[in-house]
């Protein structure tokens, strides 16, 4: 998933706030400006659709692969009646 942060930048301030530890983060919000922080909390609140859409993507994709095992299980059990 190429996600909704798409721009280099963002993508690198949002590394920043996920990897940095406390106490950068708490020089940071002492310089930051009103601005930064809302900026900074619509990076983080984009980064969490992000990872709720790609969790949905996935619970899709294992309900196919479920799918598709109780579909091979079916053709057994019909090949095997079909047989017999």
């Amino acid at each position: 998933m190429k996600g909704l942060i798409t721009g280099v930048r963002d993508r690198s301030n949002l590394n920043f706030l996920l990897t940095s530890n406390k106490k950068v983060l708490d020089k940071w919000y002492k310089r930051a400006t009103d601005d930064d922080r809302t900026y900074a909390h619509e990076l983080l609140e984009s980064y969490a659709l992000e990872l709720k859409v790609a969790s949905e993507e996935l619970k899709i994709e294992c309900q196919l692969i479920k799918m598709a095992d109780n579909y091979l299980d079916a053709q057994k059990i019909l090949r095997k009646i079909s047989v017999g």
